[in-house]
Formats: structure tokens, C-alpha cells, sequence
């Protein structure tokens, strides 16, 4: 009996796999994945007014040290600007307005100015207290060139120091003129009590350069007539050339 022949393979339809699934013909394009969900909108940043403040704190700040590092600031100028803010914007009083373009004081004792002349190496400088006030000696000799009232350029300096710390005071201040007892005469100081105004009237200009007011200064010239010491001796005539910066009790009313 013969045996029946096998069937030959049955060939497959093209694009049909092993498991009878169609297969894509071609490249394969990637799927496009699906968006991811935005977040909820959350709003403006409820921290966000703290830049602006600090930016306004920081001008404020500026403003101020700009104030009180000037040399010669304007009160008047300062009240009317604020006068307007205030009319404005609600948010200065005239108290504060009064408390910033007040002038700093300073208390002056005879201790602080002998550290800052200390300091400056004017051992040369006397400094003592009598029924005037304080007294801060100049001596002439050292002070001045010879038979003028011209300062000497370390003298300039030192005085111009001494008028920043004076400045801040609420003393009057009375500068005194004094020479020995030898006649001057010269065609720009006639005698000797024109030569002590004179050297006064060099240090009282250096005290309002520096920004003293006037309101508080004074000038006066005692030629011989005031002597501290012997004139009969060379030291005693030198140490009676001086130019006296008297600080005067406070006033009430600076």
C-alpha cells in the first residue's frame, strides 16, 4: 500500500507573522507620547513685595548717610522736600523731619581733647580750664612764621582737625590773640596788637572754614596786655606769643 506524499508548505501572504498578525510594511514611525499634564497655575509669588522693599530700604539707607556725611547740610532744603512727601504719601512727621537735620552734638571735656591732640602729636598744645572754660593753647612761635599771622602748613592741619571735632559742640568759641611785651611795627602790623588779631583772626578762619558757625565764633586781640608769664625772661616772652581757643560753656539753645 503506498504512502501518501506530503504536502508541500503552504507559503505565507507577505507582511503575516508566526502567530497570524499582521506586521506594518515599511519603517516604523515612533508613536507620539502623550503631553504631560501642566501644573495647576499657582498665582502671583506672595513674597514678591520683599524685593521692592529691600530696594526701598537700601536708597533710604543711602539717603540718610549721604545726609549726615555732608559737610554743610541744608535744613531748610531737607524740611521742604520732606514737607512734600508728607503731604503726599502720609509717611514722615515733622518730629522726624526735625530728628534727621539735626546736627549731631558732641560733648567736649578736657580728657578728649588732649587724646585727639595726643593723637596728633601736638604735645606742643596745652590744654587746661579756667573760670573762661577750656583753653586750648597755640604757641605763637611754633604755630606762626616770624612776625606774621601766616600759619604754618602742620599748624593748618592740626587746627583743621581740631575744627571738625569743635564743630559738633554746643560751646561758643572765643579765639584770643597775645603776644610779649616788645614793640611791633611793621608797615602790615603796626604794633602789637594788631598782630594778635591778626593771628587770631587766622585761626578763626580755618574754625569757619571747617564749618563752625558764625553764630558761635569770636574774635578778640589782647596784644601785651595779658601776659601769663615773666616778660623779663626769653622763655616767659615766648610762652606769653599764644593763641588761646576758649571753649565756653554750652548753650541751651544749639
Amino acid at each position: 500500500m503506498t504512502e501518501p506524499a506530503p504536502e508541500a508548505p503552504q507559503e505565507r501572504p507577505e507582511g503575516v507573522g508566526d502567530a497570524g498578525i499582521d506586521r506594518p510594511q515599511g519603517p516604523v514611525e515612533p508613536r507620539e507620547r502623550p503631553p504631560k499634564p501642566k501644573a495647576p497655575d499657582e498665582g502671583p509669588d506672595p513674597d514678591a513685595w520683599m524685593v521692592t522693599f529691600s530696594d526701598l530700604l537700601t536708597l533710604l539707607m543711602t539717603f540718610f548717610v549721604l545726609i549726615f556725611a555732608s559737610a554743610d547740610p541744608v535744613k531748610e532744603k531737607l524740611q521742604e522736600a520732606f514737607g512734600q512727601t508728607s503731604g503726599v504719601f502720609g509717611l514722615f512727621r515733622r518730629s522726624f523731619v526735625e530728628d534727621i537735620t539735626a546736627v549731631p552734638r558732641v560733648e567736649i571735656s578736657q580728657e578728649r581733647l588732649q587724646v585727639l591732640l595726643d593723637e596728633l602729636g601736638a604735645s606742643d598744645v596745652e590744654v587746661s580750664q579756667d573760670e573762661r572754660g577750656l583753653v586750648v593753647t597755640l604757641p605763637s612761635d611754633a604755630y606762626f612764621e616770624p612776625g606774621s599771622a601766616r600759619l604754618t602748613e602742620q599748624a593748618r592741619t592740626r587746627v583743621g582737625v581740631l575744627s571738625e571735632f569743635l564743630r559738633f559742640s554746643r560751646h561758643d568759641i572765643r579765639v584770643e590773640g597775645h603776644t610779649d611785651n616788645r614793640e611791633v611795627s611793621s608797615a602790615t602790623y603796626p604794633s602789637s596788637w594788631e598782630l594778635s588779631l591778626g593771628r587770631a583772626h587766622s585761626v578763626l578762619l580755618i574754625l569757619r572754614g571747617r564749618g563752625v558757625p558764625d553764630t558761635r565764633l569770636s574774635l578778640v586781640g589782647y596784644g601785651p596786655s595779658r601776659p601769663r608769664f615773666d616778660n623779663g625772661s626769653r622763655l616767659g616772652r615766648a610762652r606769653n606769643r599764644r593763641v588761646e581757643i576758649v571753649i565756653v560753656g554750652p548753650r541751651d539753645d544749639l
